[in-house]
């Protein structure tokens, strides 16, 4: 009798490897693991990364320089060979970065947005596998700053939020109603019901209904969208965060 291993194949697992903002043009990740982007090996880095966005190349910005109001994409990379040791690259693009010499395995671990400055967007990461939250310190505004439609009207999060199909958007929603039980309702793009409503308890240009809730961004041609309603009054729609996997 010939005894076959059981092998089970790996999967798209990620471990460690934490984000944090160092400054406006840096950023720390911590040791970890993660399987690359084929499935095949592991990228193993067992040093924090510093990365510094002025720089180009392993632990900095793949090519060019920073931009302004852009959502660039943080990846993981290593060397199959083992000569050279795991790091970090940051990239507008959102499917794969130019690679560093040397290197040739990659996984994106997380997003990091510009300002007008080409500086970071302060925020915070918290998850450890491959469910991540990323809440920025200041909510970001819209275009929406003064929504009064009636029917559902599309907000365009693009740049605010990964385009990715159904991604879980915390929105902030600042909104002064006329009168109490006048209604404001938020849904995924595509989507036909509500799937969030909010009732007016009071009115009044000083008693704003100010609340924050998780809701399905819908690709519309490649822009991550919502759509929103107000039976009557106005609304700012903001941007708090975003939940993503990796």
């Amino acid at each position: 009798m010939v005894n076959i291993p059981i092998v089970n194949a790996p999967y798209l697992s990620v471990d460690g490897l934490q984000i944090a903002i160092a400054s406006t043009t840096t950023l720390t990740v911590q040791t970890g693991r993660a399987r690359n982007s084929t499935n095949q090996n592991d990228i193993i880095m067992d040093a924090v990364a510093t990365l510094n966005a002025a720089d180009n190349g392993i632990n900095g910005l793949d090519t060019g320089s920073l931009a302004n109001a852009t959502l660039y994409s943080l990846y993981v990379v290593g060397d199959s060979t083992e000569n050279n040791p795991a790091g970090v690259i940051l990239s507008a693009n959102a499917s794969a970065p130019l690679m560093p010499v040397d290197y040739d395995m990659y996984r994106k671990i997380g997003y990091l947005r510009t300002d007008g400055s080409a500086h970071f967007l302060a925020g915070y990461w918290t998850g450890s596998s491959n469910e991540r939250t990323f809440v920025y310190d200041v909510p970001i505004a819209t275009a929406v700053t003064a929504g009064s439609s009636a029917t559902y009207a599309a907000v365009t999060l693009t740049t605010f939020v990964p385009a990715v199909q159904n991604v879980l958007a915390k929105i902030e929603t600042n909104w002064t109603a006329n009168a109490a039980g006048d209604t404001l309702a938020l849904q995924p793009f595509s989507a036909v019901g509500d799937t969030v409503k909010y009732i007016a308890p009071v009115a009044g240009a000083s008693a704003h209904t100010l609340v924050r809730e998780y809701v399905q961004a819908q690709l519309d041609s490649g822009a991550p969208k919502i759509n929103y309603k107000v039976s009557a009054g106005t609304v700012a729609i903001n941007v708090a965060g975003y939940q993503y996997t990796i």
